[in-house]
């Protein structure tokens, strides 16, 4: 059942199962520490998934969402990309460009556990987004929401420049 989501720059929305969401949000984890400036963010993603070592019943898992013990806060499955600062976008995007092939090479089999064609659908959004196709030609959503929130490292420091 899906049960997270991920909102691109154009409002069009990845819905899926929370173990994918939680797949990818790690394929960018992963490449973030490969790119510069990438590592607040990857910081950030960290405490917006649970570690893998930790149980389902260790952070009371419902699928959607989770209670992190290391911020001792609930933590809704909901990433609108657009809520990241402009820099942070560039670097998640980049992030997920970098896994790409990772994801499907057959030799780094330890990579992720996310289907290859599960990540393709989430890759053909995030391309048809950049192109500028229409948002709801394909959508995991009916409409397209505002997005009126700041998330992520880095806004600290635009609002004082």
């Amino acid at each position: 059942m899906a049960s997270c989501f991920i909102i691109f720059k154009d409002g069009r929305c990845f819905s899926r199962r929370w173990t994918g969401y939680d797949c990818i949000i790690r394929i960018a984890i992963h490449e973030l520490a490969f790119i510069e400036n990438g590592k607040p963010l990857a910081e950030w993603l960290e405490l917006q998934i649970p570690p893998e070592d930790e149980s389902e019943d260790e952070r009371a898992e419902s699928g959607y969402g989770f209670y992190n013990a290391r911020t001792e806060e609930w933590i809704n499955r909901h990433l609108d990309t657009r809520s990241l600062t402009e820099e942070n976008q560039k670097l998640f995007w980049k992030a997920i460009e970098n896994g790409r092939s990772k994801v499907h090479d057959p030799e780094l089999q330890d990579y992720t556990d996310l289907n290859p064609e599960y990540f393709e659908m989430f890759f053909e959004m995030y391309r048809l987004s950049e192109d500028g196709a229409p948002p709801l030609e394909h959508s995991h959503w009916g409409s397209v929401s505002e997005c009126n929130s700041k998330n992520g490292p880095g806004w600290e420091e635009e609002i004082i420049e």
